[in-house]
């Protein structure tokens, strides 16, 4: 995945801002190039520290804008743990194509879903200035 330094100190400051609860947006581009974020609200029903949803007017904005095909996946925050996939995340991979990109306060990392092992691998995240 290839990020803008810009994007990579997006997500951070979302994830600050949004402390202590976890922060949560869309991710844009195309082949693996991100061209923008679309931060969310956090809307879930659960403890807010340890789950997010990503509000659905965000995807059908992005959906009316363009049809869907340039979403590449989301970004969300871990924001008292670690940048890994956790068994939350885990249960709540319902479209494996897409990219996870997990944020600490301080750090940012993407993973993708591999359906035949069930699990996450971390990508390489390239920062273009």
């Amino acid at each position: 995945m290839i990020f803008r330094q810009e994007q990579i100190d997006f997500i951070l400051a979302h994830a600050r801002q949004a402390h202590p609860e976890e922060c949560c947006g869309l991710i844009v581009g195309q082949d693996d190039v991100v061209e923008r974020l679309l931060p969310s609200d956090n809307v879930s029903n659960g403890d807010k520290t340890n789950s997010f949803e990503i509000d659905a007017r965000v995807r059908f904005q992005l959906i009316r804008e363009t049809g869907e095909r340039s979403m590449m996946g989301f970004y969300h925050s871990h924001p008292n743990g670690v940048p890994y996939p956790s068994d939350t995340d885990k249960a709540m991979v319902y479209e494996p194509e897409l990219i996870w990109v997990i944020a600490t306060l301080d750090e940012v990392k993407a993973f993708r879903f591999f359906e035949a092992k069930q699990d996450f691998e971390e990508i390489p995240i390239q920062v273009k200035l």
